[in-house]
């Protein structure tokens, strides 16, 4: 390296402050920064973070790289170049940093970057291309980062839990009325930002590892773009983000991980302390300047187990979810016939069939919990492709597991599946496969869906608000899907016999299984095929607002049968009063019961 350069490099240090913060909270920061760098460069920018911003995070982002791109032109013109930059972040800044650093390094294929950060004359095929800074960071030092997200959950206090709690409330509220998140809520856990961050991260790192050496601490070593030390400091009474969100040992799991003593979520920044100040400087100093031997020795390992290392064997997984009003008994059988139909290539498969619990008909009317099945969803995705990673992903949905996948591809653009089996499907009948079947990086391979005879679930329900355009639920396991042209990657079974399980009953899980290994449709294991659907049904799948119309007079009649029984036992003014307002109390709880539990 020319000698003249190397002495008039220069180390920039970004700053980035956490939600409902200002820059001006990290000012003990700043000072050990200092410190430890007495010619660093210090870029702590205001970030829109305030409590009530709307502000896109990966708009913050690819606001944050033009102005370091910027700063990094700058330098190189007056011969001043940065040989070292270290990004640190305090909480929602810990998440932007990281983001940072990703789009920094360059798109990986697998995990598109959004919009924002594409040049809108690029080819759509291409991919963004890493920053010329970028193999300068020589480490990321996380402060109480929430790489998993936040969410309400026990390890709240009671003092943040009710506002928390009453804040995602508002946040919905805001989101129906504007269609935009408030910022807090796009770092919530299995959030899109956070998701598409984690799976982003986990690829940046697997491309790193096959292509250069790792930092190791050292900013003079040659590395490879998404290679940089990674440290994150852990409160020991983090009271606003649970242990499993602040430790990711999915898309984290070659941080190395320090505890911080006397610290929570919001003071773990405050290094200035008089009684605990110490504790917190000496494990920062150490995250900013301790090479990575030093670094291993002080490390705790930050949960009861390791993530499970990877198994390179797998070259097909295949997700299996259940749907409403069920907790997935039946997934485990089709996945063991899938793995039979593999034959000879066993030892290649694996599947996963885990369940979001039982979902009644009720909640799941409302977007608002379907949206929760969906995040869920990505995150067994982004740990199954951290557990699997040379497998391609295959995808059998039942009912609302149709609706977690049809979502999950709409809102992750890093999510793609190979071969994708629908029974009982939720999904409105208009859904536009085309988006993600054409194109040269196609998301998804093959779609298979089922339309039933008489599947009264889907015709009566999810039909009703796609009879009123509401919601994005709909009818293709009752209509099929619309398709404007015959196309070879959707295929369409009409029909299947029976209601809304007729497709995942055992003699189909055949047909199943040979689409899911072989790509092919094989209707000899269920024949005869019928040909029409069960007349009943399909006429009131017509008009769904009348079946509703006669659940709520069937719902008014019953209880003036109840309360006309009451008046026949003939009791006194008052105390008939009583019993029918005793009465129709319980008989409400029953509705209620009824709805959310069934």
């Amino acid at each position: 390296m020319n000698t003249q350069v190397e002495e008039r490099s220069r180390t920039l240090v970004v700053l980035l402050h956490a939600y409902m913060h200002t820059a001006a909270r990290l000012e003990s920061v700043q000072a050990l920064v200092r410190g430890a760098w007495p010619d660093a460069e210090i870029y702590c920018p205001e970030l829109p973070a305030s409590r009530l911003s709307m502000a896109d995070p990966n708009e913050i982002v690819a606001g944050l790289l033009t102005e370091i791109d910027r700063k990094y032109a700058q330098a190189y013109a007056q011969a001043t170049r940065y040989g070292n930059i270290v990004l640190v972040g305090h909480s929602l800044g810990a998440l932007l940093a990281r983001k940072l650093y990703v789009v920094a390094c360059g798109e990986v294929e697998g995990a598109p970057f959004e919009a924002v950060f594409k040049p809108a004359s690029a080819d759509e095929a291409a991919l963004v291309p890493a920053r010329p800074w970028a193999g300068c960071v020589s480490r990321i030092v996380l402060l109480a980062g929430m790489n998993r997200g936040w969410r309400v959950s026990h390890h709240l206090s009671l003092a943040n839990a009710p506002v928390w709690s009453l804040g995602s409330l508002l946040c919905h509220v805001i989101h129906a009325f504007s269609r935009r998140w408030p910022l807090v809520f796009t770092f919530r856990r299995g959030a899109e930002f956070i998701t598409q961050l984690r799976i982003q991260w986990l690829l940046m790192r697997r491309r790193a590892s096959r292509t250069g050496p790792s930092m190791q601490g050292d900013a003079s070593a040659p590395a490879a773009p998404g290679s940089a030390l990674t440290i994150q400091l852990l409160g020991s009474r983090d009271d606003m983000v649970a242990p499993e969100d602040n430790v990711d040992l999915v898309s984290g799991g070659d941080f190395v991980y320090l505890d911080v003593p006397h610290s929570g979520h919001a003071d773990i920044i405050d290094m200035a302390d008089p009684i605990v100040g110490a504790g917190r400087t000496r494990a920062f100093v150490l995250a900013l300047q301790a090479d990575s031997a030093q670094l291993q020795r002080e490390a705790v390992v930050p949960s009861d187990e390791r993530f499970a290392a990877p198994d390179e064997s797998i070259e097909r997984v295949v997700f299996v979810m259940h749907g409403i009003r069920d907790v997935g008994y039946w997934t485990h059988k089709i996945a063991r016939r899938i793995k039979q139909r593999a034959g000879d290539r066993l030892a290649t498969w694996a599947t996963e069939t885990s369940s979001y619990g039982y979902f009644p008909m009720l909640p799941f009317l409302f977007p608002w919990y379907r949206r929760q099945k969906v995040e869920w969803l990505m995150d067994q995705y982004t740990e199954a492709l951290a557990r699997y990673p040379n497998a391609s992903f295959s995808y059998v949905g039942h009912s609302n597991g149709t609706y977690l996948l049809a979502r999950a591809l709409e809102l992750y653009p890093c999510c793609r599946f190979d071969r994708v089996v629908f029974a009982g499907s939720v999904v409105r009948r208009s859904y536009d496969w085309r988006r993600f079947l054409d194109g040269k990086r196609p998301r998804v391979r093959g779609v298979l869906n089922f339309v039933a005879t008489g599947d009264w679930v889907v015709a009566f329900f999810p039909k009703f608000f796609q009879f009123f355009r509401l919601q994005d639920l709909g009818s293709a396991g009752h209509d099929g899907f619309l398709l404007s042209q015959p196309d070879a990657g959707v295929s369409q079974v009409t029909y299947v016999k029976g209601g809304h399980g007729a497709a995942i009953v055992e003699s189909v899980w055949n047909v199943i299984a040979g689409f899911v290994v072989d790509g092919r449709v094989d209707m000899d294991e269920i024949q005869p095929v019928p040909r029409r659907q069960n007349v009943l049904v399909k006429a009131l799948g017509l008009f769904p607002p009348l079946v509703w119309l006669v659940l709520i007079a069937a719902a008014y009649f019953l209880w003036q049968g109840i309360a006309a029984a009451i008046c026949l036992l003939g009791m006194a003014p008052a105390t008939q009063a009583f019993v029918t307002g005793f009465s129709f109390a319980l008989y409400l709880l029953l509705l209620w019961l009824v709805v959310t539990r069934v």
